[in-house]
C-alpha cells in the first residue's frame, strides 16, 4: 500500500464506496457528490433505476473525458502554433531590433553630421562676416586714402608759385660807349706785324696807334656783359 495515498468514504447511487486515491479527500468528495446529485436527478427525471443512472452520468463523464481530450489536443496544437508564431515574431523581433539599433546608429551619425554642418555653417558665416568686416574696414581705409590723395592735390595746387614770365629778349643792337660800361672787354694781343727789312730808301708813315685800332675792326672782338645770361658775340 502506497503510504501516499489516503482512503476516502463516499455514498453514490445509494451505495457506499471507499475510495483509495492520492488525492485530497475534498477533491474526492466534491466529485462523488457531483456524480451522486446526477444520478438522482436521472432517477427523478427519467424513472430509471439507480443503476441505469450511474451507467449513463459515467457515459456523461467518458464523453465530457473525451471531448476534453480532444479540446486538449486542439488546445495543445493551437498552442504549438502558438509557439511557432511566438518563435517567428521573436525571430521578426530579434531582426527589427536588430533595424532598430542600424536606424540608431544611422540617426546618430545623421545627427552628427547634422551638428558638424551646423558647426561649418557657423565658421562659415562666422568667416563671412569677418570678410565683410574686413572689406567694410579696407574700403573705408581706401575712401580715407582717397580723400587724403585729393586734400594733397588741392594743397599741392595752393601751394604751386607761378613762374614769372620770361621778360621778352631785348633786341641787339649796335653796343655804344655807354654799354661799354657794362662789358669787358676783351682785348687780344696786337698782332705784331711782320717785321720787312726796309730798304733803305722806303720810309714806314703808318701810326701805330691807328694801325691797332684797325687791325681791331678787322678781326672783331668779342664783349661779354656783366650779370648776363647769355654771350653776345659782334
Amino acid at each position: 500500500m502506497d503510504n501516499n495515498k489516503i482512503k476516502v468514504s463516499v455514498v453514490v447511487a445509494g451505495q457506499r464506496f471507499t475510495i483509495l486515491t492520492d488525492k485530497s479527500e475534498k477533491y474526492v468528495r466534491d466529485i462523488a457528490s457531483e456524480i451522486d446529485a446526477r444520478v438522482n436527478s436521472l432517477v427523478v427525471s427519467s424513472n430509471m433505476s439507480r443503476e441505469r443512472a450511474a451507467v449513463l452520468t459515467a457515459m456523461d463523464y467518458a464523453d465530457d473525458s473525451v471531448l476534453d481530450r480532444e479540446n486538449i489536443a486542439v488546445v495543445k496544437e493551437q498552442i504549438k502554433d502558438y509557439v511557432q508564431e511566438i518563435e517567428r515574431l521573436q525571430d521578426n523581433n530579434a531582426k527589427l531590433v536588430s533595424d532598430y539599433n542600424l536606424l540608431k546608429a544611422e540617426y546618430e551619425r545623421l545627427i552628427e553630421e547634422r551638428q558638424n554642418a551646423q558647426d561649418l555653417e557657423e565658421k562659415a558665416k562666422k568667416e563671412l562676416d569677418d570678410s565683410q568686416t574686413r572689406i567694410a574696414s579696407l574700403q573705408e581705409q581706401l575712401k580715407q586714402a582717397n580723400e587724403q590723395i585729393e586734400a594733397l592735390k588741392d594743397q599741392q595746387a595752393d601751394d604751386v608759385i607761378p613762374l614769372p614770365e620770361e621778360a621778352p629778349a631785348e633786341q641787339e643792337g649796335p653796343i655804344t660807349a655807354e654799354d661799354d660800361l657794362f662789358f669787358d672787354i676783351e682785348e687780344e694781343e696786337p698782332v705784331k706785324p711782320e717785321k720787312k727789312k726796309k730798304n733803305r730808301h722806303e720810309h714806314n708813315h703808318v701810326n701805330p696807334y691807328q694801325q691797332k685800332a684797325k687791325d681791331k675792326e678787322q678781326k672783331g672782338y668779342t664783349q661779354q656783359r656783366q650779370y648776363s645770361f647769355f654771350d653776345v658775340d659782334e
